[in-house]
């Protein structure tokens, strides 16, 4: 009778129990074209790159979306592996390393001198939804700043703007629109500077 007592308890405690939802987990994978680039006024210059200014909300990992233009949700089993600001600022980083156009391209946490520093401002980075949830896009919105150190003055700057449609009105959807949103925005960048650097 203990046995039995004992089963019916375990049992019964194990169907009590209740399931958190997996959380899945995305990160960013931009495509971007590593050709090498042959402007040559940058060549012998070194630039740095510094952390991404952003809203709060892109700092962290909660993944958000943004319903009927001014709807703030965050998805309840989605969520970024680094958060946007991070993966963007990194992005753009190996983008420009592997470029060429400067001898070399380093973290702002780095020691070594450096003529110029990027400035990266994220001003949208969002996926979008229609009041009744039956169309959904993303908008990455960015501003940079190339700052000369010797004198603090702004050599060049640009506001790179790119708008895709979601395949699927979900995360997933979400996610594949903006790393070709932000592939298209790193592209900009690169093709920018290559002609400042003329």
């Amino acid at each position: 009778m203990k046995y039995i007592l004992s089963f019916i308890s375990i049992f019964f405690m194990l169907a009590c129990t209740t399931t958190k939802p997996t959380i899945t987990e995305f990160k960013l994978d931009v495509q971007t074209d590593n050709v090498e680039r042959n402007s040559l006024g940058c060549k012998e210059k070194t630039l740095k790159i510094s952390k991404a200014f952003s809203e709060p909300s892109l700092m962290s990992l909660k993944m958000g979306y943004v319903q009927d233009g001014n709807k703030v949700f965050s998805y309840s089993q989605s969520q970024w592996v680094v958060s946007p600001a991070e993966a963007i600022f990194k992005e753009i980083f190996f983008s420009l390393r592997d470029s060429g156009l400067f001898k070399h391209v380093n973290l702002d946490i780095s020691r070594s001198n450096s003529e110029y520093i990027m400035e990266i401002t994220i001003e949208d980075f969002m996926q979008y939804y229609n009041e009744k949830l039956d169309a959904s896009h993303v908008i990455v919105k960015l501003n940079i700043n190339i700052i000369d150190l010797k004198d603090s003055s702004v050599v060049a700057s640009k506001n790179f703007y790119s708008k895709v449609d979601s395949n699927t009105l979900d995360a997933d959807g979400g996610v594949e629109a903006l790393n070709t949103a932000l592939s298209n925005v790193v592209k900009q960048n690169v093709d920018w500077l290559d002609g400042v650097c003329q």
